[in-house]
């Protein structure tokens, strides 16, 4: 899935979803909109689900990691003492 697509609706479920649940307290219990603004949150919820699941499928599988991997420490900072020598700013 494109990354934009997937993120647009995933916006758009949320939007519905927290639509109907910012409604959802003002409805008096057993009117028809109450019963309404119910099934839309429940529909928003399902959108989202279901744009979490396209999403996981979609996207690419992590390598297996093996044993005694270790992950490289990453440089926070560069200054003359963790430059290569090099590089453009050596003195």
């Amino acid at each position: 899935m494109d990354p934009r697509t997937g993120q647009a609706a995933f916006r758009i479920a949320f939007l519905v979803l927290g639509t109907a649940l910012l409604i959802l307290p003002f409805q008096r219990a057993g009117s028809a909109e109450f019963v309404v603004t119910v099934l839309s949150a429940a529909m928003g919820l399902t959108f989202v689900a279901a744009v979490l699941l396209l999403n996981r499928l979609s996207s690419p599988r992590l390598p297996p990691r093996g044993p005694g991997a270790r992950d490289k420490p990453v440089r926070t900072s560069f200054n003359e003492t963790n430059e290569d020598p090099g590089g453009t700013n050596v003195r």
